[in-house]
């Protein structure tokens, strides 16, 4: 078994490398080869513990992802089984294989349904899911300039700087949620914000959008109904999941017969033309993580990253 941490994980596999795996996941799961079970768990005092399994027979891996919820921060822990030796191979301690995960199926929403010449990007709530989301955004578009905004400027400030280090484009801070959306080709949302920050009149023909944050009727970063109205493709990793929840946003709405699955856009007809609007509802497929951790191990054991242990 090997035992992976954040830096482990991070030095391993890149973004690039994560999309291409789940660009296979979702084309396994638009033919029914993805195991995906809702996510569970209970509540324990001031915390909550949930878990989300899954399994890719093809790959012979099933796993899960166990997290806590109603802290700022908490470990995370991902474990992967081998379905025929029945050995566990894999575990990865942290945060970072999460959220690249969600970076890279934001990423394949992107490639499945922004504009081919998109250039420029749009970000409120320029924070850690964010910042994997532009990461993603690049791997597949060819992203010139990125205005971020985030409430609390200095630490605004101090990812930019961090950006434009680290990124081949133009990274620049937005002094409202107006002026990083107007103008821009992919918006990216990634707020815990109980109420709507962006006005759909800022959006120009053929934007695309991924929301990451709370789409709850008490409790949303997109402002209903209007934003549902403005957009031609709606879209999801996980849309059972939303059409299950009587708190969505748009439950029992006409909105839900629009909620297309994310796999069966992938390679398929992506947009119905240049200027459709199109929205990504970011939810977190169970079973990609396990399959992520699958790969992550293997090249990490090539390159003689974690710890092996002998059980």
């Amino acid at each position: 078994m090997r035992i992976l941490s954040d830096d482990d994980v991070r030095d391993s596999f890149s973004m690039v490398e994560a999309i291409a795996v789940m660009k296979n996941v979702f084309r396994a799961r638009a033919n029914g080869s993805l195991i995906s079970p809702p996510r569970s768990g209970f509540d324990s005092g001031n915390v909550g513990l949930v878990w989300t399994p899954g399994g890719f027979p093809p790959a012979a891996v099933v796993g899960l992802r166990v997290y806590l919820t109603g802290l700022a921060a908490s470990d995370q822990l991902v474990a992967a089984w081998d379905t025929q030796s029945g050995k566990l191979t894999a575990l990865a301690i942290g945060s970072h294989l999460g959220r690249l995960r969600t970076g890279a199926i934001g990423g394949v929403a992107i490639d499945s349904l922004a504009r081919a010449d998109a250039k420029t990007m749009g970000v409120i709530g320029f924070g850690q899911q964010a910042w994997y989301q532009v990461e993603a955004a690049i791997a597949v578009r060819p992203i010139q300039q990125v205005a971020v905004y985030r409430r609390d400027r200095k630490q605004l400030e101090a990812s930019v700087t961090l950006a434009q280090q680290t990124w081949p484009v133009e990274v620049v801070m937005a002094p409202s949620p107006r002026d990083a959306v107007v103008g821009a080709d992919i918006v990216v949302i990634a707020t815990g914000s109980a109420s709507p920050v962006l006005d759909p009149a800022w959006l120009s023909p053929g934007t695309h959008i991924n929301s990451l944050g709370p789409k709850y009727h008490e409790r949303s970063e997109l402002p209903p109904p209007h934003m549902a109205e403005c957009v031609q493709i709606l879209a999801s990793d996980f849309p059972e999941q939303y059409r299950s929840d009587p708190d969505f946003l748009w439950y029992d709405s006409p909105h839900m017969d629009r909620l297309h699955d994310l796999a069966r856009l992938i390679g398929g007809s992506r947009r119905r033309d240049a200027s459709a609007v199109t929205l990504f509802l970011s939810h977190g497929l169970s079973g990609t993580e396990v399959v992520l951790l699958r790969e992550v191990a293997r090249h990490a054991q090539k390159l003689g990253r974690g710890h092996e242990v002998t059980l």
